[in-house]
């Protein structure tokens, strides 16, 4: 390499330090003056100033190649005349000598002053030496990130459910997306990114399909779209190339972070333009994938465009903006509504991204009253042995009657088996399902047999499930109506995270969600004892039982409202599972009077599962059935509430005369 062209490069690198810190502090200002503009005008003059960044030093080392070659020549003319007086006037003239001697020493006065420039620091090849090691280092770096990207795109990938395809399909259709597009579902990625330029592939990781709401997911691809139709990428290219060129230069890197946080600005402003009522659900949204972002702790090369992690900006500010956008369009807020605004939004940022990583739903408000949601399991109505007992048709009877006295609007699952073999129906415990139903209670449904999903082959459990949905959607057929429920038996979610993903996916397929009960609770204990007391007549065990029961469900409610308090801040709308039994009939008036004094108003499982609480991530799969307050613990390793005990009464009845012995 010539030698000229080193010692250019290295004064244009020099040079470089004080231009791009100039472009920096002029960027900086401008942003302060215009924080009221539009993200769209803040992301295109940040976009400029990082050209200007880049144009300063390229134009400095040509300037400077041009002197160089301007500096030699009037040299060497200064050489050539001065040979000339030398040779052809003797003895000179003092008029001529005078200018002679004036001219030669301005003219080698400015060829010295170049040269001990040149010369002064003679370690200019070290400099471009270290330089051209750096670019070579950071090249390398976008190389691996390419590496990685081309990973993410081509193993363990996968199309998604014939649902999602149809979603994205009309996200396309609405943004206006011409490109050609692929969704699919990874397992290597923990946060949706972009991939691709000309044939971009938007890629979600497999477990956001289950454990974020669909249309939080919505909102998610269709920022990544807007991603794709803005030519994002390309940007976001050439900034990488920037980057390397000037790694040694934070002004150029954080020039280039205010790009990247205008950016996702920008798009935000799209999508929240675009899906205009979901701010909010965009807002969790983003809230959600931060949070199982953090817990996976993985980081997205830069060349890509992620919407979470230091990709995707300040996930605070961002939040912020989505939901002040709301009240943007009353310019004079009264200063008390401006204070709640604020109020409200602090405690969401400040419950996000607090030391223990709690989901955005920590910042809702406590309700003023309590909500709580029941689920019984199973309709009709099963003892022990696994068989519906001969007072099934009286028991659920007194069940629903109690339910319309307290106006309790529960949901009753069915297991399949106890009212069809599968061809024709049980008429007098189906009848139970359509006493039920015709009560105004909604009906969902749990697998053919209550069985344990862990034990349970895949497509044998979701075979099951299928069969109770056959034979339940019959009786709805009836009355025009449709199942939206799933109740896992024994709570037990299954042996490995594929199974339970898949099988997630297939009931989003058929219109239906599973429960996440938050109050689980040994009420299936207490009603085996009392049923055992009264195949014995004996009265006296039987009112022990109910004072013992009612006093453990006293205590657990107030062992999972501490877990709600500690997770979350507040009182979370709860759900709870109980079996139809007698002794839940027979103690309805004391149990259902027994939540109401502690501030609940009952509630359908629909209003209930509209608390943003239950898009708080959770990974349970293992033998156990546990709460959804447990699973949240668990996910966000913390250690488990010590749970109060089944009295010693019960634990001796059952140990005694447990089914089977």
């Amino acid at each position: 390499m010539n030698y000229l062209f080193i010692e250019n490069l290295g004064w244009a690198l020099l040079h470089s330090i004080w231009q791009i810190a100039a472009a920096a502090f002029f960027l900086l200002a401008v942003l302060r003056l215009s924080s009221g503009a539009s993200a769209r005008f803040r992301y295109a003059v940040s976009v400029f100033i990082l050209g200007l960044a880049f144009l300063l030093p390229v134009t400095t080392f040509i300037r400077l190649a041009g002197n160089s070659q301007n500096t030699h020549r009037a040299a060497e003319a200064f050489q050539t005349r001065d040979s000339f007086l030398r040779e052809k006037i003797s003895p000179p003239n003092e008029r001529l000598q005078n200018i002679k001697d004036g001219e030669g020493a301005a003219a080698e006065s400015n060829y010295h002053l170049i040269l001990n420039s040149a010369d002064l620091p003679s370690k200019m090849p070290w400099l471009v030496a270290l330089w051209l090691l750096g670019v070579a280092c950071f090249t390398l770096r976008l190389f691996g990130g390419v590496w990685q990207l081309h990973k993410f795109k081509t193993r363990q990938i996968s199309e998604p459910e014939k649902f999602w395809r149809e979603k994205f399909s009309a996200v396309c259709e609405k943004l206006e997306i011409t490109q050609k597009v692929k969704l699919l579902s990874s397992k290597l990625v923990e946060t949706p990114i972009v991939i691709g330029w000309l044939k971009p592939v938007i890629l979600i990781p497999a477990s956001v399909f289950f454990q974020i709401d669909p249309q939080e997911l919505e909102t998610i691809i269709a920022h990544e779209l807007i991603h794709i139709r803005r030519r994002d990428y390309l940007v976001n290219f050439a900034q990488s190339l920037i980057e390397i060129l000037f790694f040694y230069h934070p002004g150029v890197w954080w020039i280039s972070a205010q790009i990247r946080r205008e950016r996702e600005f920008v798009c935000d402003d799209i999508v929240s333009l675009a899906l205009e009522g979901k701010r909010v659900v965009y807002a969790q949204a983003l809230a959600n994938l931060e949070e199982l972002r953090l817990l996976t702790n993985t980081q997205v090369p830069s060349i890509a465009l992620a919407i979470g992690g230091t990709n995707g900006g300040n996930l605070m500010l961002r939040i912020q903006r989505i939901l002040q956008k709301k009240t943007e369009i009353k310019r004079n807020p009264s200063a008390w509504s401006a204070l709640l605004g604020f109020a409200f939004i602090s405690a969401l940022l400040v419950g996000i991204f607090s030391v223990n990583q709690v989901p955005l739903v920590n910042a809702q408000k406590t309700a003023k009253d309590k909500k709580l949601a029941i689920g019984f399991v199973s309709i009709p109505p099963v003892d022990r042995s696994g068989d519906p007992p001969k007072d099934a048709d009286s028991t659920a009877r007194l069940i629903i009657a109690k339910l319309t006295q307290h106006k309790v609007p529960a949901i009753g699952f069915v297991n399949g088996s106890m009212i069809s073999d599968g061809e024709k129906l049980f008429p007098v415990r189906a009848n139970i399902v359509r006493m039920w139903r015709d009560a105004g209670l909604e009906v969902g449904i749990g697998n053919y047999k209550h069985v344990w999903f862990y034990d349970t082959p895949y497509d044998e459990y979701v075979a099951g499930v299928e069969k109770t949905e056959q034979i339940t959607s019959k009786l709805l057929a009836e009355k025009d109506l449709e199942l939206h429920y799933f109740s896992y038996p024994y709570l037990n979610t299954g042996k490995s995270t594929e199974d339970k993903i898949r099988f997630e996916a297939w009931l989003r397929v058929r219109g239906m969600r599973s429960i996440p009960y938050t109050i689980d609770n040994s009420e299936w204990m207490y009603s085996y004892a009392y049923d055992m007391a009264r195949m014995d007549n004996d009265i006296s065990t039987m009112n022990e039982i109910r004072v013992d029961f009612i006093k453990y469900m006293d205590q657990m409610f107030g062992h999972f409202e501490a877990y709600s308090q500690e997770m979350f801040g507040r009182d979370i709308a709860q759900t709870m599972v109980l079996t139809p039994s007698r002794l839940v009939a027979d103690s309805a008036d004391d149990l259902f009077g027994m939540i109401e004094r502690r501030g609940y108003k009952f509630v359908s499982m629909d209003e209930a599962l509209k608390d943003e609480a239950y898009g708080t991530p959770e990974n349970f799969v293992g033998k156990s059935g546990i709460s959804w307050f447990e699973r949240w613990t668990m996910a966000q390793k913390k250690r488990l509430r010590d749970e109060p005990k089944v009295s010693a009464q019960i634990l001796k009845i059952w140990d005694e005369r447990k089914p089977g012995k």
